[in-house]
């Protein structure tokens, strides 16, 4: 069994419509073979159990609820949403997730974070992804 390791941070302020995937940002550090970015996801390429931490700074356009989910292959991960309520426009909330996801067999699977409750600006998402 290997270790990899996964670090993407995304500090470029980004409007997005409810429903969009927050995109990553750049790779900070990567360790191993298991875990890589593409595009706005991240790869999981081995078998395994992965431990993801994510952070987010988000301010919505209008007061209400926000949320970030996490997702493996397009479905949210059951657990994996972290949501805030805020009273006026553009109030900046900061949502924390950490979840387990497993792959199975040899295929390779996406991990994505997706926008939820309320158009929002993302100013910061930093990722970890842990092939445990």
């Amino acid at each position: 069994m290997s270790r990899s390791a996964i670090y993407t941070a995304n500090t470029t302020p980004t409007a997005l419509a409810v429903g969009s995937i927050i995109p990553v940002g750049t790779t900070v550090r990567r360790f191993g073979k298991c875990i890589r970015q593409d595009g706005n996801t991240i790869t999981l390429a081995g078998p395994g159990y992965y431990l993801v931490n994510a952070s987010a700074t988000v301010a919505p356009t209008a007061a209400g609820t926000v949320s970030v989910t996490g997702q493996k292959d397009g479905v949210a991960v059951i657990g994996a949403t972290a949501a805030a309520t805020t009273t006026v426009a553009a109030e900046s909330a900061n949502l924390s997730l950490d979840f387990i996801v497993r792959n199975v067999g040899c295929g390779s699977s996406i991990l994505s974070f997706a926008l939820g409750g309320a158009e929002s600006t993302v100013s910061n998402l930093a990722v970890t992804v842990t092939k445990l």
